[in-house]
């Protein structure tokens, strides 16, 4: 199949002339690149698809590439446009799996990927069941990433979102029905930590709190603030305010002067807290 897309494109040219010219050229090689491609689609299949990612196969794949790896990717990418634009999303899997085996180093290759299975996939879909199928392989793929990436903040800060946005927003209407399935999904080595952090309560066992964890993980202050402060508003649990407040300390110089304003009037009636947290409080000049 990947051979065949490839090979499409060339005959999609309106000019005549130049589609004989393209064509010309491209029999001269099409033999021995499809054999490579070939065999190098055939390693690739040997790779383990989920519980892992083979880095030596990878690597391996990578460098039999050579220089050809960038024009590939550059067909390959075009080819991904081409078929989501007829619709041919049954064809666009494989495309995108070998796209990332082509480049497995760059984050931006896995996090697009991620975001068309996610949303513009799930999108075309009106069944929960059927949106939710697109979600969680958009989110397994950014999982995918981090096997190869572990410690990559753009996949962190991705899978947080996909937590924050997708399973606890409301702009997805399916969103309530991908909260009874989302404990399939892959969750952050930190995330017990954090729930004992934080009491254990209502905002530990919210699925926020998974999204908070991701955001932890990529160290990302304003995230991780956001995270919290939403996780806060639908669970007024109190054991997540020194958490709170020690993130919104973090963020301090990112927050914009309305943001800060509207912390400090939040922060100014909070009562019984820790000392160690009321004192942070008073660093960021709150009049309590």
């Amino acid at each position: 199949m990947i051979c065949a897309n490839l090979l499409s494109i060339f005959a999609k040219t309106p000019d005549a002339e130049m589609r004989s010219v393209r064509i010309s050229l491209l029999l001269t090689g099409s033999v021995l690149f499809c054999a490579l491609l070939g065999s190098l689609w055939t390693t690739r299949q040997a790779l383990p698809s989920s519980g892992g990612e083979d880095t030596a196969a990878l690597t391996a794949l990578s460098v039999a590439l050579g220089g050809t790896r960038g024009i590939l990717s550059e067909i390959l990418w075009w080819r991904i446009g081409d078929l989501q634009k007829q619709a041919r999303y049954a064809e666009l899997l494989p495309l995108t799996d070998f796209l990332v085996t082509l480049d497995p180093d760059s984050p931006d290759t896995w996090v697009y990927n991620a975001w068309n299975l996610a949303y513009n996939l799930s999108a075309i879909h009106q069944d929960p069941d059927e949106k939710w199928r697109w979600v969680r392989r958009g989110i397994e793929l950014i999982a995918r990433g981090l096997r190869r990436l572990p410690d990559s903040p753009v996949l962190l800060r991705q899978m947080g979102w996909f937590w924050e946005d997708k399973i606890c927003g409301s702009a997805d209407g399916a969103s309530a029905y991908y909260r009874t399935q989302a404990h399939v999904l892959p969750h952050p080595e930190n995330f017990g930590d954090l729930q004992e952090g934080i009491g254990g309560g209502s905002a530990a066992q919210h699925p926020m709190a998974v999204a908070l964890a991701w955001y932890l993980r990529a160290d990302h202050a304003r995230d991780s603030l956001r995270a919290a402060s939403a996780l806060w508003h639908q669970t007024h649990d109190v054991a997540m305010l020194p958490l709170l407040i020690r993130l919104a300390a973090r963020a301090w110089e990112e927050l914009a002067p309305q943001q800060q304003a509207s912390f400090l009037e939040f922060a100014a009636d909070i009562q019984g807290l820790p000392p160690q947290t009321d004192a942070l409080l008073k660093t960021l000049h709150v009049v309590r």
